[in-house]
């Protein structure tokens, strides 16, 4: 079973203005710990894998404290940053939107009732 909602992140640019980038939510019961984003701009597309729980700490604090960063804005807007080996890329994030999308992703997985299947993850790594 999975979760997944399109959507639009604001790319911030380094003089401070933003462009628009598709973005796409998906969260699958298989793999509760974790929601996958695919941001589509120009052509190309990247994708990370964030932590459920960084996401939702982030709602309201600052979290993560590795590759991905979220912290609260203001009301209405988040900040998302994702740093990799060559750059960091920051977004500005709907908290609405993000907040619908992972109260959808507590219907299908309570936090807190996650479970890990290392059987399952076995089975397709060691194929």
């Amino acid at each position: 079973m999975r979760v997944a909602s399109r959507t639009v992140f604001d790319f911030v640019l380094p003089n401070g203005s933003t462009a628009p980038v598709e973005t796409e939510l998906l969260y699958r019961s298989e793999d509760p710990f974790a929601v996958t984003m695919r941001f589509r701009a120009g052509g190309s597309a990247t994708t990370w894998v964030v932590g459920r729980d960084v996401l939702a700490e982030g709602m309201s604090r600052r979290a993560g404290d590795g590759d991905v960063r979220l912290r609260p804005h203001s009301s209405r807007v988040l900040v998302l940053e994702l740093v990799s080996d060559r750059h960091m890329t920051v977004f500005q994030v709907p908290a609405g939107t993000l907040r619908k999308f992972l109260d959808a992703t507590d219907r299908l997985v309570p936090r807190g009732t996650e479970r890990f299947d290392a059987d399952a993850f076995l089975s397709t790594v060691l194929r």
